[in-house]
C-alpha cells in the first residue's frame, strides 16, 4: 500500500512537493514562533521577577489584603533560616515603613524601605541602576531615589533625616548619609523610595526581630509550585505566600493576551494550509475519476478507494512534517545556544523601560507543545482536507466514470 501510495503521489512530483513544501513551511514557522514565544516569556517573567519583587513573597494574611504597618511577620529571623533549608530558595526580609524624609528645609513625603543589601544585589537588578555613588555598605547609609534626591536637594555624602510613626504609635526618627542615588524608571518609586539597611530602619521603627514581607528567590523558576509548596507548609498562621503572578497580575495577562494573538495567527496559517490540501485533492480526485471508477468496476467499494486516498493524504502530509521539523530542530538548536540578539531592534531600551532588567537576547525554547502542536493539526487537518475531497467518490458510477476521457 505504502508502494501504491507514494507512485500515485509521484505522478504530479511538482505539486506533491509544493503541497509538502507548504506543510512544511507551516510546521517550521509555528514551530520556531511557538519556541520563540516560551523564550521570550521565560526571559520576561525571570528579568521582571529579578528587578524588585521577586517569584514570591510570604506576608501575614492581613498585610497582604492591606498593608499596613503593624501587620508585620513575628519571629522573622527563625523562619527565614527554615525556609532557606529548602533546596533552590534564597530569602531575604523587608521592612517597609512611610514618613517624612528631610535635607536642611525641604522635605518630603517617601517610603523607606529596609533591605539586606548584601543578599539583594546578587539577586535583584534594581541595584544595577545605581547612577551616582554606591550601595550602601554601613548602617547609617542609604540609597535614594533620583527625583527624590533632586526635589530635597540631597547630593552624595549629605545627611537627610527620616521621622515616621513607629509601632503602637511611637515616633521614629533616622539619620542616614547619602551613599548612592539610584534611578528606577519608574516616577512614583524615584520620587518616594529610600533604601537603607534593614536592621537601621528595623531598630528605628522598633520592630524586634519582625518584617513585613520575606522575599522568595528560587533558582529555577519552573519548580515554582513545587517550593511554594514546601514554603507554605513551613508557615504558621497568619502567614501566606504570594506568587509574582498575584504581585504582578498586569505581567500575567499580557502574556495571556500575546499568547492568544499568537494563537489566532497559527490558526488562521493552519487553516489556509489545510485549504491548499483541499485544493490538492480535489484535483487529484478530476484526474483519477476514471481510475476510480476501474477500481469500483474491478470489485473495490467506495469506502475501500477513499481509504487509498486518505493514506496517500497522510503519507503527503507526513512527507511536509518531516520536511518541517527537519529544519525546525537545527535552527532552534543553533537559536537557543546563541539567542536573538534585541539590540538593534531597541530590546534593551524597550526592557529598561519596562523595569525588567537587561534583556539584549532572546533565546527560544523548544517545548512539546511547540514541537507537536502543528504537526498533529496539519496531519488531521490533512487527513479531513482528503475525506472532504472524497466525498464525491460515493456518487461515481464505474460505467460513467470508465468513459470520462
Amino acid at each position: 500500500m505504502i508502494r501504491l501510495a507514494w507512485r500515485n503521489l509521484q505522478r504530479n512530483k511538482a505539486r506533491t512537493w509544493l503541497t509538502a513544501g507548504g506543510i512544511g513551511f507551516a510546521v517550521l514557522l509555528v514551530s520556531f514562533a511557538m519556541s520563540l514565544q516560551s523564550g521570550s516569556y521565560e526571559i520576561m517573567i525571570d528579568s521582571a521577577t529579578r528587578y524588585f519583587t521577586g517569584h514570591g513573597q510570604v506576608s501575614t494574611d492581613a498585610y497582604i489584603k492591606q498593608p499596613r504597618f503593624a501587620r508585620t511577620i513575628a519571629n522573622a529571623e527563625s523562619l527565614q533560616a527554615a525556609l532557606e533549608a529548602i533546596d533552590g530558595l534564597t530569602v531575604f526580609p523587608r521592612v517597609q515603613a512611610f514618613g517624612v524624609v528631610s535635607k536642611g528645609e525641604k522635605s518630603l513625603g517617601g517610603m523607606i524601605l529596609g533591605v539586606d543589601f548584601a543578599a539583594e544585589r546578587q539577586q535583584l537588578d534594581v541595584y544595577n541602576n545605581v547612577i551616582a555613588g554606591q550601595i550602601p555598605a554601613a548602617l547609617d547609609q542609604a540609597l535614594i531615589g533620583a527625583a527624590m534626591a533632586r526635589n530635597i536637594g540631597a547630593a552624595l555624602g549629605d545627611e537627610i533625616v527620616v521621622l515616621g510613626s513607629g509601632k503602637q504609635g511611637s515616633v521614629a526618627a533616622a539619620v542616614f548619609i547619602v551613599a548612592g542615588i539610584v534611578e528606577t524608571g519608574q516616577v512614583e518609586l524615584d520620587r518616594s523610595l529610600i533604601f537603607a539597611p534593614f536592621a537601621s530602619v528595623a531598630d528605628a521603627f522598633y520592630l524586634a526581630d519582625e518584617a513585613h514581607m520575606l522575599v522568595l528567590m528560587l533558582n529555577d523558576l519552573s519548580r515554582l509550585d513545587e517550593i511554594v509548596a514546601k514554603v507554605e507548609a513551613q508557615l504558621p498562621e497568619p502567614l501566606g505566600v504570594q506568587t509574582w503572578q498575584q504581585l504582578m497580575p498586569l505581567i500575567e495577562q499580557s502574556i495571556e493576551l500575546d499568547k492568544a494573538g499568537g494563537y489566532l495567527f497559527f490558526s488562521l496559517l493552519l487553516i489556509l494550509v489545510t485549504f491548499a490540501v483541499v485544493n490538492t485533492f480535489v484535483m487529484v480526485l478530476f484526474e483519477r475519476t476514471r481510475e476510480f471508477g476501474l477500481f469500483m468496476a474491478l470489485g473495490m467499494r467506495p469506502w475501500q478507494v477513499i481509504g487509498q486516498v486518505q493514506f496517500e493524504a497522510l503519507l503527503l502530509s507526513l512527507l511536509g512534517v518531516l520536511l518541517g521539523l527537519g529544519l525546525a530542530y537545527p535552527l532552534l538548536a543553533y537559536l537557543t545556544s546563541v539567542g536573538i540578539p534585541l539590540d538593534q531592534v531597541g530590546g534593551e531600551e524597550v526592557s529598561r523601560q519596562m523595569q525588567m532588567g537587561s534583556m539584549s537576547r532572546i533565546y527560544p525554547k523548544a517545548t512539546w507543545p511547540s514541537m507537536t502542536t502543528a504537526p498533529l493539526v496539519l496531519i488531521v487537518g490533512t487527513q479531513l482536507a482528503a475525506l472532504i475531497s472524497t466525498v464525491r467518490v460515493q456518487g461515481i458510477r464505474p460505467v460513467t466514470a470508465l468513459r470520462a476521457e
